[in-house]
């Protein structure tokens, strides 16, 4: 399974040294986040540090119904990119088949002209249903993806965007109907960009939900049983796990908002608060502790270390900042791929299990060894949700 970085804002050289010591296997570019006299520069420095290493672009299209907010925080995605592909939409424009070829044809022949590896097709987010108008115009984006690209004489692989609201996964019986169409498509695009977006980009319990992880490893095992790519985007701590249910690559960042996807990352600015605290990617707690907290249990517990080298940034917490965090996420979710993905489903699926039982015991060990009161997000409340949706997965996908 491949790892990508998710790009995003203040991305300084992250990226190129995720990809120099070899932790990354590629990258997913921001059109919000990155200037257009910029881009073909990134393009050839990431092509420099790495050949074979994936470069993507995701056009960002699902912002184009708050292209028209003149306080909505898009960025260079609409001042640079606006003239190419990207033009404010009323929901009722794209229920016009040869609207969405017209926008499909725009996006694809921008990137066509740049140096990537594959071609993300737009689309919009399925806000809370897969049964709803949004689902409708979402399987035309689907539909029409690849047979515009032939259109225009592209080559490269095609993926289809696939956004769904963490909410469009409740539904049991409405997603297996959706996926139903989208699988039985008589030009199908060669994978899908899925994105499962989320209300609020900090909320654990929005992504680690039993039903939300039982779905979102269904949408990859169902996708890719029947022969399609599935990158998925903002995966971060859930990328292992969709590896096991068939993923080819899952993605995530250095910020919550490329952690997470959610489209409140394009709305008006919020109050800011103070900056995120630096964290390190335990690959036993399969869960992030703050610097602070690394520092404090490191003797008492050293259980929580993953003993790699990106340890070493870790040393003196006052030094790790964000390019030590994004370095360190990196190589653990990359070990963390490494130890849990299997080309035999029901192999990955045990060592999944193990994997959330030896999180519970390094839990467990904390709470005895040492007084430290872990920070909210530091804590194990998310293992149940894992655990319980990986069972629901297994009994929706009928790998009993």
């Amino acid at each position: 399974m491949k790892l990508l970085a998710q790009h995003g804002f203040q991305n300084g050289d992250k990226v190129r040294d995720g990809l120099r010591n070899g932790s990354l296997d590629g990258v997913i570019l921001s059109p919000r986040d990155l200037p257009l006299e910029k881009l073909a520069g990134r393009l050839a420095e990431f092509a420099g540090e790495s050949a074979e290493a994936e470069r993507l672009f995701d056009p960002q299209y699902y912002a184009c119904f708050l292209a028209g907010n003149p306080d909505s925080r898009l960025g260079s995605l609409l001042e640079d990119y606006g003239r190419h592909y990207l033009t404010p939409r009323r929901r009722s424009q794209l229920e016009s088949e040869s609207r969405v070829r017209d926008d499909l044809a725009r996006a694809l022949t921008f990137q066509a002209g740049h140096d990537l590896t594959g071609l993300i097709a737009p689309n919009i987010v399925i806000p809370g249903s897969c049964n709803s108008v949004e689902a409708v115009i979402a399987k035309h984006f689907i539909r029409h993806a690849k047979s515009v690209a032939m259109q225009e004489g592209f080559t490269p692989p095609v993926y289809a965007t696939l956004a769904l609201s963490r909410d469009a996964l409740l539904d049991r019986a409405e997603l297996v109907e959706f996926l139903e169409d989208i699988t039985a498509l008589d030009n199908p695009p060669d994978g899908f960009y899925l994105l499962v977006a989320v209300n609020q980009a900090d909320a654990r319990a929005e992504v680690y939900h039993t039903d939300v992880v039982a779905g979102w490893m269904l949408l990859n095992h169902t996708l890719a049983v029947n022969g399609f790519r599935v990158i998925n985007g903002y995966a971060d701590l859930a990328s292992p796990f969709l590896g096991v249910a068939g993923a080819y690559a899952g993605a995530t960042g250095w910020w919550a908002n490329l952690r997470a996807f959610s489209l409140n990352r394009f709305n008006p600015e919020p109050s800011r608060g103070r900056q995120p605290l630096t964290r390190y990617l335990s690959c036993a707690l399969l869960n992030r502790l703050t610097a602070f907290e690394v520092d404090a249990l490191r003797t008492a517990v050293p259980e929580i270390l993953n003993d790699l080298p990106s340890d070493e940034l870790f040393v003196d917490a006052d030094q790790a900042g964000r390019h030590a965090e994004a370095l360190q996420t990196w190589e653990a979710l990359q070990h963390l791929h490494a130890s849990l993905v299997r080309e035999d489903i029901h192999e990955g699926l045990a060592r999944c299990r193990q994997a959330l039982l030896r999180a519970q015991e390094v839990y467990g060990l904390i709470a005895e060894r040492s007084p430290l009161r872990l920070d909210s997000k530091s804590d194990g409340r998310h293992l149940a949700g894992l655990g319980e949706g990986l069972d629901l997965f297994v009994e929706l996908a009928e790998l009993r």
